[in-house]
C-alpha cells in the first residue's frame, strides 16, 4: 500500500488551527502534536494533525 505524505510547515499547521506561533510551538512541545524533524526544521504530517484534532474533540485537554 502506497501512502502519500503531505508534510506541513509550522506556519501552515498553525494556519489550520488558527493559533499564534508561540501557541503552536507549545502544542508541539507539550500537547503531543505529531511532528518530525528534518534537520532543524519541524514538519507536521497533515493526516496526523487531523487525527490529533479529532482526538482533542473527544478528549479536550488543551489547558495551559
Amino acid at each position: 500500500m502506497e501512502r502519500n505524505f503531505n508534510l506541513l510547515t509550522v506556519d501552515e499547521a498553525r494556519s489550520i488551527l488558527r493559533v499564534g506561533r508561540n501557541v503552536m510551538y507549545d502544542l508541539i512541545k507539550h500537547n503531543g502534536v505529531p511532528h518530525i524533524k528534518v534537520g532543524k526544521q519541524i514538519r507536521i504530517p497533515e493526516d496526523e494533525l487531523i487525527a490529533w484534532m479529532k482526538q482533542q474533540i473527544k478528549q479536550p485537554s488543551l489547558a495551559f
